[in-house]
């Protein structure tokens, strides 16, 4: 018992540690960009013109509607706007992003030990990946509605194995939230979950009834997703968007940023911070 107590401990003071780091590397990431800002910027508008204001705000794609516009108004009611304010919900996303990293490796590891280790990695990334101009220079967009990835990681996984009532209304919700917010969420998780689906009876020996509810629900998800992504549109809220595929060409560059951004992440060699642009 005395031994469970001293490592609990030991990972606290870990985790404390781990937070701080991260807090200070935030806010190395001054000065602010209009990306940053921009939940900020809409907070001010509804604050001074109202509700309506946000219906009057030109979003680009990656317009965040869903994945953060809500929490960004409470934490900025509660917080008030300033610098510091602006960078600590970045900050947040991060920490959120961390947090749900360990809980996703405990779902698949069914280990606390390992799930600790790897929230504590997720907060000592290297600052070179979690600073300017990577995960807070852009908190609003790719990395707000990730958190919705990994939740929807968690519940694909629960639903293949246990099955839990919640797994696959957790999982609509998140593909649903993607599709607005965010259209690289359709290539980077829902495509995949729909092979994975298709897959699954020979990959997690799930039945085929699991299958075909898992795969009609995700499409009517994704379907009503584009439709209120169109609604957007016709608001004037939104650019237009439509479905294609990329070149060979801008397949095999994104492959080399890919290994360039997780040897970053992991550390594994050095890059100049001047070549960093390609994070954007």
């Amino acid at each position: 018992m005395a031994k469970r107590w001293a490592l609990w401990a030991l990972f606290a003071v870990l985790s404390v540690a781990a937070l701080i780091s991260s807090l200070g590397t935030a806010f190395q990431t001054l000065p602010l960009n209009p990306d940053m800002a921009e939940m900020a910027l809409i907070y001010q508008g509804i604050v001074h013109h109202g509700w309506r204001f946000p219906f009057t705000w030109r979003f680009t794609q990656d317009n965040q509607i869903l994945s953060l516009l809500p929490f960004a108004l409470i934490f900025y009611a509660l917080a008030g706007v300033s610098g510091a304010s602006i960078i600590i919900q970045g900050w947040l996303v991060f920490v959120v992003n961390a947090l749900l990293t360990g809980l996703l490796v405990k779902v698949a590891t069914k280990s606390w030990s390992w799930a600790g280790l790897a929230w504590l990695l997720a907060l000592l990334a290297s600052p070179m990946a979690i600073g300017q101009p990577a995960i807070l220079a852009y908190p609003v967009t790719h990395n707000s509605v990730w958190a919705f990835g990994l939740l929807g990681a968690i519940g694909l996984i629960r639903y293949f194995t246990d099955r839990p009532g919640w797994s696959l209304p957790l999982l609509l919700v998140c593909v649903g939230v993607g599709t607005i917010s965010d259209p690289w969420f359709d290539a980077a998780f829902t495509a995949p979950v729909l092979l994975l689906a298709w897959k699954s009876p020979k990959w997690f020996q799930a039945d085929k009834t699991m299958r075909r509810v898992l795969i009609k629900a995700v499409i009517i998800t994704y379907v009503a997703g584009r439709i209120a992504y169109f609604g957007l549109e016709l608001l004037h809220m939104v650019p237009g968007r439509g479905i294609g595929f990329a070149s060979l060409s801008a397949m095999v560059h994104h492959l080399v940023l890919l290994a360039k951004s997780t040897g970053i992440l992991l550390q594994l060699y050095p890059f100049p911070s001047g070549g960093l642009a390609w994070m954007c």
